[in-house]
């Protein structure tokens, strides 16, 4: 659905995107982590047409980005990291004027508006003020704005940005649903903490494409050992010695939580949480510290 051919992409002269190579299929949602200045956001702003590429080609279902940008645009929901300045401008309005940009009319568009409305969850709040929404509403709405027009392509700049906990599951879930109706999404994850919802993982390095593959620590193991913790209440103690000849780097933090690295091609988190618990061990928690797509980016 996406294919990107050694796309350059240049900014205020400056190439930010070089070369890249990467294919998107439909129904894939690709969730694209790399520090500050990666080219993220750049990748996403020219394969919404919003930035010109220098060199290779982009297609959007087998429409070019350069020779066809209409057509293209007719195909994307675009989002970008922050809602633009609208004073006075209520959500519905704030939708009805992109619904009517899009070349829906009458009927047609208020359906469109409302279902907007419910997929982003909004329905309540459709004639709140923009300026008044906070930044989960706020993120809601770009996407609500983005899938009017009923677009195969989801484009997401920073979804999760400002989101507390119960915000980034909502805003998990709109990506999960649009998945599963087989939408195909690419986002650009700035804090690297990729929810379930993502199927596929790209990691960007100073405008390069360094890795890629489906959204699961197994796919991204060769050579590397994952930095993990354990939370066993009162018995890191204990639980530092059943995991000794396991796994390495053990580090007992407080009376409760123990840090240890793992080697994939040795062991499995799963293993490691079983065997603690067949050692009787009662584990609360156990996971990757930080999250493993943050560990791809040190």
């Amino acid at each position: 659905m996406i294919r990107c051919e050694r796309a350059t992409v240049e900014r205020a002269g400056r190439v930010v995107v070089e070369s890249l190579t990467l294919a998107v299929a439909a129904g894939e949602a690709l969730a694209v982590v790399g520090r500050s200045g990666a080219g993220k956001s750049s990748l996403l702003a020219a394969v919404a047409t919003a930035l010109p590429l220098h060199a290779g080609e982009i297609l959007v279902d087998g429409r070019s980005v350069v020779r066809a940008a209409e057509d293209v645009r007719r195909r994307i929901g675009y989002v970008p990291d922050r809602l633009p300045a609208w004073p006075g401008l209520r959500a519905e309005e704030f939708l009805e004027v992109f619904a009517a940009a899009a070349g829906l009319r009458a009927a047609r568009l208020r359906s469109a508006v409302e279902r907007a409305l419910d997929m982003a969850g909004l329905a309540a709040e459709r004639a709140a003020p923009l300026d008044d929404l906070p930044a989960g509403p706020r993120k809601r709405l770009l996407v609500a704005r983005a899938l009017l027009h009923d677009p195969p392509v989801l484009l997401l700049d920073d979804p999760f940005g400002g989101l507390d906990p119960l915000e980034r599951r909502d805003m998990a879930r709109l990506i999960g649903d649009a998945h599963l109706i087989d939408r195909t999404v690419l986002a650009a994850i700035d804090d690297a903490d990729v929810p379930a919802c993502f199927t596929h993982l790209a990691v960007l390095e100073d405008g390069r494409l360094r890795a890629v593959g489906r959204a699961v620590p197994g796919a991204f193991a060769a050579g590397r050992s994952w930095r993990c913790a354990a939370v066993c209440r009162d018995a890191a103690e204990a639980a530092a010695r059943a995991l000794s000849g396991r796994v390495s780097e053990i580090q007992v933090e407080d009376g409760d939580r123990v840090r240890f690295a793992l080697d994939p091609r040795q062991t499995s988190l799963g293993a490691v949480v079983a065997g603690l618990a067949q050692a009787g061990i009662v584990v609360e928690s156990a996971g990757f510290d930080p999250p493993w797509p943050a560990q791809l980016l040190s």
